[in-house]
């Protein structure tokens, strides 16, 4: 299928946000990182990107930030997500953190070779449009998987998936509590985040998206991020996520869905933010106290870097007037 094809109009995009779960952050954090990396573009970088996007009549990075994430949702895009399912991670072969690129990116399947890919489609002034549209897409999903900590492990655990975690009384999975629950905590919808993280942005740290990958990874090996696990005789959910009204394995329901958009509806996270662990490690008031903070540093360094990166590419690419 064309490229024109799977961008012909806005709904290919639209059709893709919120509807299920994405692989960096959630979809929230996701979408955090694109609305902040907007307001971080020169007004020449940000022209560009708005050019570009009204391709598909589309004007927030928000809006599309989860749409290579959520490929899969759409038929029409089979061929496209098993061509770039593999790019939404680095899994490393060691722990040493240090990207190795035969090693961690056999074949260039990774995050890293894939922005790299995409950086220099958006910087190419001969590319088409349509070209370049998608790969400013997959740049803005794929910085916020280079500094998903979870997204870039070395652990057996399929990212977090495989790792039973006990919160209250419920077994959910690791992955649940960083994709949903610590940026969930906040109660707020993406714009409203994005006004309160963008007081205190960092510094660009690196242009080099092996360096983001590296200090994800870092994070998983020495920040703590693992509780214990929930006692052996506890399985995992059925499905990815549990509400927390459900006794067992529900999926997401439209209700956590309106959470992760709207800021307004409810989310597990903010009850954790008051929750007592009865016993060592687990998911409480403790953990998500600890590692919200880090969780939205990560979120602000991701857009600062993908901003860093787009305000060359996009202007780099810029077709001559």
């Amino acid at each position: 299928m064309t490229v024109s094809k799977f961008l012909k109009t806005g709904l290919v995009v639209a059709a893709s946000l919120w509807a299920g779960q994405a692989l960096a952050w959630g979809q929230q954090g996701t979408a955090l990182v694109g609305e902040l990396a907007q307001r971080q573009l020169t007004p020449e970088a940000k022209a560009e990107a708005l050019r570009l996007l009204s391709q598909i009549k589309q004007s927030d990075f928000a809006v599309v930030a989860n749409w290579a994430g959520n490929l899969e949702k759409n038929p029409q895009n089979q061929v496209l997500w098993e061509n770039t399912r593999n790019q939404l991670n680095v899994v490393y072969k060691r722990d040493d953190c240090t990207f190795q690129q035969t090693r961690d990116c056999p074949d260039g399947a990774c995050t890293v070779a894939a922005i790299e890919h995409n950086r220099d489609a958006l910087a190419d002034p001969k590319a088409p449009s349509q070209t370049r549209l998608m790969a400013l897409l997959f740049l803005i999903h794929h910085s916020s998987d280079a500094s998903s900590p979870l997204n870039n492990s070395f652990k057996a655990d399929r990212g977090g998936y495989d790792y039973p975690v006990q919160a209250g009384a419920k077994t959910y999975n690791l992955r649940q509590v960083w994709d949903d629950f610590l940026l969930g905590a906040a109660r707020l919808d993406v714009k409203a985040y994005a006004d309160k993280l963008q007081k205190d942005l960092p510094a660009a740290d690196s242009s080099n998206p092996a360096q983001w990958s590296q200090q994800a990874c870092r994070i998983v090996r020495d920040d703590g991020i693992y509780p214990q696990k929930a006692t052996g005789k506890r399985k995992l959910p059925s499905k990815q996520s549990v509400d927390d009204d459900d006794t067992g394995g529900s999926d997401y329901s439209a209700k956590t869905l309106a959470y992760n958009r709207t800021g307004k509806e409810y989310n597990r996270g903010d009850k954790l933010m008051n929750e007592q662990s009865a016993s060592a490690g687990g998911i409480d008031a403790r953990y998500m106290s600890t590692f919200v903070p880090l969780a939205e540093r990560q979120v602000q360094l991701a857009s600062v870097r993908l901003a860093q990166l787009l305000n060359a590419a996009l202007i780099a690419g810029r077709p001559a007037s």
